[in-house]
């Protein structure tokens, strides 16, 4: 199962602003119903009330990846301001991944988590492969 972490940007507004929490907010409850619970571990933000969500996805299949993918697609298209960084390990290698919603495309964010996936998953077992070091 990989798990990817996801945080929520804007330029518009600042983390502590209620609007934007307020649309993080949104994004999360489309993120549960679309890709299944989401973990989420507060932190607080001083001079702010409450605290915000690391937030973590559960991608077990092409349908998670498909309803993550939809959900993500349609709250970064709200707002050109906004953007979503995501994060993963596997198997000890990282992987990062920003879209905007300036740049957001369903198949070209899917296509990139999914590769992007893979090939952390994949580390360095076939030789000669972009990413693993070999000219």
């Amino acid at each position: 199962m990989s798990k990817v972490h996801l945080s929520a940007r804007s330029d518009r507004f600042d983390e502590s602003d209620d609007r934007w929490r307020s649309q993080v907010q949104l994004l999360h409850r489309a993120l549960d119903e679309a890709a299944g619970p989401l973990d989420r571990r507060s932190e607080p933000v001083p001079g702010a009330k409450g605290a915000l969500a690391d937030v973590v996805l559960h991608l077990t299949g092409p349908g998670i990846v498909a309803g993550a993918v939809a959900a993500l697609a349609a709250w970064l298209k709200r707002d050109r301001g906004r953007s979503v960084r995501l994060t993963w390990t596997v198997d000890g290698r990282r992987g990062e991944l920003t879209v905007t919603g300036a740049t957001i495309d369903n198949e070209t964010l899917r296509s990139a988590l999914e590769h992007g996936l893979r090939a952390a998953a994949e580390g360095s077992t076939a030789d000669g492969e972009p990413g693993d070091g070999a000219p």
